[in-house]
């Protein structure tokens, strides 16, 4: 049976909830080695991956992406975004650490010194002026008495554009069926999500109001026009601050055919 990698959040759910693949869930930062050992055929994750590999494939047809609020990405600070010194960043995360740098040096020109914490939030305020967490653990942190910046709404305010979390990336192991495949079962869940509702609410552990809103309203799962610019327009502020070597836009894999 074909292999593919997940993200274990909630925002994640409905693309695999339908797909008859074998998923191996991982956070960002461990689905990258099990693609390069070619254990799996496709993982789902973060969309800087997407950037900075070379011959990338890419499926179009899906992704995770938010054009507003997304409430699961968030900055948290003890100081007035403007003070921060020092960031915590979430260990198991790429995209999202990467788009609060920019986000942090274009509109408010500060550039903390940053590093990688486990994403535990008053444990990395105790050692930080401010905190990145995401996924379910963003959902659920508590921002009473911080400032905190949804990294979703803010890129939206800032650009206009929608964000891409994350995408299905494979290699020579992604083929167009395998593509195919998980194009019809987003498609299928968003068809069908009374049922994805209720077991996500099962599975995650949040409440049906918030599960139905967070997965109806918040999040988004084609990829078309605009986020393919959204995703070039992410690549060059990665790549002018710093952070990938060069912008590889990746080979696209649409609903059975290569692009």
């Amino acid at each position: 049976m074909t292999r593919v990698g997940c993200v274990p959040y909630l925002n994640a759910y409905p693309l695999v909830a339908r797909t008859t693949l074998d998923v191996h869930y991982a956070v960002p930062t461990e689905l990258p080695p099990l693609l390069a050992n070619r254990e799996v055929a496709a993982i789902l994750v973060s969309s800087i991956v997407g950037l900075r590999t070379p011959s990338a494939r890419v499926v179009r047809g899906a992704c995770v992406g938010s054009n507003g609020p997304v409430f699961s990405v968030r900055l948290f600070s003890k100081v007035p975004i403007v003070e921060i010194r020092s960031l915590a960043l979430d260990q198991s995360s790429m995209t999202s650490n990467t788009l609060a740098q920019i986000l942090l040096k274009e509109l408010y020109r500060v550039s903390p010194e940053a590093q990688p914490e486990p994403p535990n939030l008053e444990e990395m305020l105790a050692k930080h002026d401010a905190a990145i967490l995401i996924g379910d653990n963003g959902m659920r942190a508590q921002g009473s008495g911080l400032h905190v910046m949804d990294l979703g709404e803010a890129w939206t305010s800032w650009t206009g554009l929608p964000f891409v979390w994350a995408m299905w990336l494979g290699g020579p192991d992604l083929t167009t069926e395998i593509a195919a495949h998980l194009i019809h079962a987003r498609q299928d869940a968003l068809n069908n999500m009374e049922p994805i509702i209720d077991e996500a609410v099962e599975r995650f552990g949040f409440s049906e109001e918030v599960t139905r809103s967070y997965l109806c309203n918040t999040m988004t799962y084609d990829f078309d026009a605009r986020h393919e610019a959204a995703l070039r327009v992410f690549g060059e502020f990665a790549l002018a601050h710093g952070v990938i070597a060069e912008m590889c836009m990746p080979e696209w894999v649409e609903g059975g055919l290569a692009v």
